[in-house]
């Protein structure tokens, strides 16, 4: 979690590929496993461990009383049960390592089955007025499908594989009964062990050869203990180095100065199939408390431009001097709304109790949602209570209340009409009049909130 929630990491994360696609599941599920699974192991391997001091030298003391007849002599070989034990072990844990090896990929290949099935199944939940006003849900159930069908295959592997080391272990398991009895027999068909005897070396040696196959014993635990490290280890190592997403190519420069102005120097985007600079001069400067707007085509990456702004998308070239991160603000056209009371997703990312009460409910006023004050002590879901128009007109209300000296809108105001939108600018205009703001659109609009006009268009 602290790798993980460090500015900018999470989003970065899902330009890392398959690693980054479930991250929840290994932060939570993988975590859980590998924890139980490491102490687990870690207790049965510490009594093998005790298992093996204790009658190791019982056997090696055994051991003096097999004598193997040789040209009429008796051989007397030190520690030969030992070594007999060491080497029957060894066959086995060698085995069960050959035929359980495939289990390592079986068990991730199962992990990733299974995170994709829950990931479609939240969507589902998530997307169900969707789903259920376009009467797709025989569509949805064909997709789930799917998804079940890759976790029951996945699982059908792991099976038969599991099934294939079930049936070494257990033939190892029976040699084991008899191994010991041939290994000890010529000492006893010598004379130089007695019946008494060989029952004391036939039970230290199983009790030796019972502590070294741990291997045996716990193979199919550790192909999952395997799986799951790698999982995690995958998923570090990509939230160390979440800026690899570039594959190679060119980036964006961007620098936090103290220069009280915003500088666009030669920007140009890498976008999926081309690429997008500005359309007039190669360097725009945009200077405190001036109101901005850059417009462009759908294609033309105006929603790439205010992810480059705000440090989220570096492909491409040139460079962008910002203010500070702190004085800035930035609303997408789909807020985020935090699960919990109405009061903590208007002063998100602050506490509300850095916030007067009055200030909340004066906050929600100015930008027309006075009645949603007396909810403010209310918990839910916000992104699924509120429509998207009251969503949108929220997070500025959230502006008001944190007065950034920079706001960076995208499309911020796409679910309101003309009139709300002519409202919430001269609220801004009022309200935060030394704020500079930066917003995106296909064009300009009617009501003369921003001075001046940046176009984007497609390069290549």
């Amino acid at each position: 979690l602290d790798l993980w929630l460090v500015p900018k990491r999470a989003y970065l994360l899902a330009f890392a590929g398959e690693v980054g696609a479930n991250s929840d599941q290994r932060i939570q599920d993988d975590a859980r496993r590998i924890a139980e699974l490491t102490a687990d192991l870690g207790t049965s391997l510490l009594q093998a461990i005790l298992l093996l001091l204790t009658f190791a030298g019982v056997l090696w003391g055994l051991s003096r009383q097999v004598g193997f007849p040789v040209g009429g002599e008796v051989l007397y070989v030190p520690g030969s049960m030992v070594w007999c034990a060491v080497a029957f072990s060894a066959f086995g844990s060698g085995l069960a390592w050959l035929i359980g090896r495939p289990l390592v990929r079986s068990n991730a290949e199962r992990y990733e089955r299974e995170a994709e099935l829950r990931l479609a199944l939240v969507r589902v939940e998530e997307s169900a007025e969707g789903i259920t006003l376009y009467g797709g849900e025989a569509d949805e159930r064909r997709t789930l499908a799917r998804h079940f069908e890759a976790v029951t295959d996945a699982m059908g592997r792991l099976a038969r594989q599991v099934a294939n080391l079930t049936w070494a272990t257990s033939g190892y398991g029976w040699l084991a009964l008899v191994v010991p009895v041939i290994a000890a027999a010529p000492g006893y068909f010598s004379g130089t062990l007695t019946l008494g005897g060989l029952m004391m070396v036939v039970g230290a040696f199983n009790q030796v050869q019972s502590s070294l196959r741990w291997l045996v014993d716990n193979a199919p635990r550790l192909a999952d203990w395997m799986a799951t490290l790698q999982r995690i280890l995958a998923l570090r190592g990509a939230l160390a180095k979440p800026a690899g997403r570039n594959g190679g190519r060119g980036h964006i420069r961007i620098e936090e100065t103290e220069d009280p102005s915003l500088v666009l120097d030669h920007l140009e985007l890498s976008l999926p199939g081309g690429t997008a600079g500005l359309a007039g001069a190669p360097v725009e400067t945009v200077t405190p408390g001036e109101h901005v707007l850059i417009v462009g085509d759908p294609n033309a990456g105006k929603s790439m431009a205010f992810l480059a702004l705000a440090g989220l998308w570096t492909l491409g070239s040139g460079t962008i001097r910002m203010p500070p991160r702190s004085r800035c603000l930035f609303l997408p056209e789909r807020p985020y709304l935090p699960v919990g009371r109405l009061a903590a997703a208007l002063a998100y990312p602050r506490e509300p109790e850095e916030f007067e009460a009055a200030d909340l409910a004066a906050a929600l006023d100015v930008v027309g949602l006075g009645h949603l004050a007396a909810r403010l002590a209310e918990e839910g879901r916000w992104s699924r209570i509120l429509p998207l128009d009251e969503q949108q007109v929220l997070a500025f209300a959230r502006a008001m209340l944190h007065k950034p000296d920079w706001l960076f809108l995208d499309d911020a105001m796409s679910a309101l009409d003309e009139e709300q939108i002519r409202r919430l600018h001269a609220t801004l205009a009022r309200h935060l009049p030394n704020t500079a703001v930066v917003g995106t659109g296909r064009k300009p609009d009617g009501s003369g909130f921003f001075e001046r006009i940046v176009r984007i268009r497609r390069l290549t």
